[in-house]
């Protein structure tokens, strides 16, 4: 009786090692296979973490900045003058942008004269600059990015040259004292600026043109002097 007792324990035993051997190998590999799998599966999987770039801002009198590949990126105001004059060189390289936000809410600036040497105003540069009356925006310009002059209630005129490919949206958005618009680009589109808001303001575009056309649908087209 005790022999087939302990007989017993021993199947038992041997079932359950067995069972466990079966649900921790279910995929029937030879010893030293599974860890091999894991390996194939995991290898190639790991993804670097990408780097993220410091920005190296200077500083002189009037502006923060930083040099790029060889040009000058405006990054900031910090002069105190109500009148601006961006240069047209800065940390021995020509400054060709202004950038994101760089004037934002310098609100008693009332002038601003960019170099010949820009070539894009980034986002937001002006928003909310509500004193700027007058700015120019030089021949090289190939784009006005969104938001570039939100808000700047006292500019009543302003001029995109022929050069500049495009003009994102809400650029003039709440510029509710302008009343002129001069485009010089017959092809350039409207991606909604913000004009449909300004009742005053009226446009002047190249006669029969692309840009023409949208002025006029919009009922916003200035007549010819």
């Amino acid at each position: 009786m005790k022999k087939y007792i302990i007989s017993s324990l021993l199947l038992c035993s041997l079932l359950t090692v067995t069972a466990c051997e079966k649900v921790g190998n279910t995929n029937d590999s030879k010893p030293g296979e599974e860890s091999a799998s894991t390996e194939a599966s995991t290898e190639g999987t790991t993804e670097e973490t990408p780097t993220v770039r410091v920005p190296d801002i200077q500083t002189s009198d009037d502006f923060e900045y930083e040099v790029l590949d060889g040009h000058t990126v405006i990054t900031g105001y910090v002069g105190t003058s109500k009148t601006v004059e961006v240069p047209a060189e800065l940390g021995g390289a020509p400054v060709t942008e202004i950038g994101f936000y760089a004037f934002e809410a310098e609100y008693d600036i009332t002038s601003v004269k960019l170099p010949e040497s820009i070539t894009l105003i980034g986002e937001g540069a002006f928003m909310d600059c509500e004193s700027l009356e007058t700015i120019n925006i030089p021949e090289a310009v190939e784009g006005i990015d969104r938001g570039a002059f939100v808000a700047c209630l006292s500019l009543a005129e302003i001029t995109i040259p022929e050069g500049c490919e495009y003009v994102r949206e809400e650029a003039f958005t709440a510029c509710e004292g302008m009343t002129l618009l001069t485009i010089e680009n017959p092809e350039l589109a409207y991606e909604n600026w913000g004009l449909e808001e300004l009742p005053q303001l009226m446009i002047s575009a190249p006669e029969g043109s692309e840009t023409a056309k949208w002025v006029s649908d919009m009922g916003k087209l200035a007549e010819a002097e």
